[in-house]
């Protein structure tokens, strides 16, 4: 039996929009064992079917190299909420192939994992983290292009609501064109925040979080979203998770935010969790 453990990734995070990931102490944990048919357990009924975004990204890898697929027992048991921000399909996507790579005694390099995953999922600031760990930048060019920064152990307080918000409304809000000077802004930024994540430059990272290409927009999805700003505004940093509608800060009066956050209507769950310096990881049970 394979078992694969894939974190939970936030990206975006402020100015890196659809360029930073970030992998997050926060799993799921996904086994696959040979069978005579598929079968899978652990997740909601609705999703126990051949539409299942694992089994979708398992059978990927077979396609790709025009073999007969193996069908599995799959075992789902993860702590990533689904819709929130915090890759849960990015983890499914990475654990699919993972699994099927294991399987088929590891065709895929690594490298080759995170081209499939981005080709399935349509962009790599999630999967790319899912996959290396720590903090990641990527784009696609005629490849996937990704580079990875080794992390201080940063502490980050997640602080997930009771509602979702989906990529696509989180997509339609954004403006066809920007500001050139939105644009330098971010553009100043990123470069300073990757290194400030490396040397855990608080003060930098409170500055180079900042944002004006998408959490402006989005920030109207979310419910309480001024509240928890509010809360937050003496801490060294706050951003939008993904799209939303996770937020997250970086705490220095973690049990203070925590409490205030909980007592506001959308019975926000609150986990400190710190950066993952690994990725997507399997072993053999």
């Amino acid at each position: 039996m394979i078992k694969v453990t894939v974190p939970a990734t936030t990206a975006n995070i402020g100015c890196g929009f659809d360029s930073l990931g970030c992998a997050l102490s926060m799993y799921a944990v996904f086994t696959f064992e040979k069978s005579d048919k598929f079968i899978i357990s652990g997740c909601d009924a609705a999703y126990q079917n051949e539409d299942n975004l694992v089994l979708r990204s398992y059978k990927k890898v077979f396609e790709k190299f025009k073999l007969e697929v193996i069908p599995v027992k799959l075992h789902i048991q993860s702590e990533i909420p689904l819709s929130r921000g915090l890759g849960s399909s990015a983890a499914c996507i990475v654990a699919g192939i993972y699994g099927a790579n294991a399987i088929l005694d590891h065709p895929l390099s690594k490298e080759q994992c995170l081209e499939l995953a981005t080709f399935i999922e349509g962009h790599p600031d999630n999967v790319a983290p899912a996959i290396y760990g720590n903090l990641t930048a990527s784009f696609v060019s005629e490849k996937v292009c990704c580079t990875r920064f080794q992390s201080a152990d940063i502490e980050m307080l997640v602080m997930i609501p009771d509602f979702e918000v989906s990529t696509e409304k989180a997509r339609k809000i954004l403006p066809a064109q920007i500001n050139f000077k939105d644009a330098i802004f971010n553009l100043s930024r990123v470069a300073c925040l990757c290194k400030a994540f490396e040397e855990n430059d608080q003060e930098m990272i409170h500055e180079a979080l900042q944002d004006c290409l998408h959490e402006p927009y989005r920030k109207n999805l979310i419910d309480e979203y001024d509240e928890i700003k509010e809360i937050c505004k003496d801490e060294t940093a706050f951003f939008i998770s993904g799209s939303g509608p996770t937020l997250i800060c970086i705490p220095k009066h973690e049990k203070r935010i925590i409490q205030n956050v909980q007592s506001l209507q959308h019975h926000w769950t609150c986990k400190l969790l710190h950066i993952e310096n690994q990725g997507a990881r399997e072993e053999i049970i």
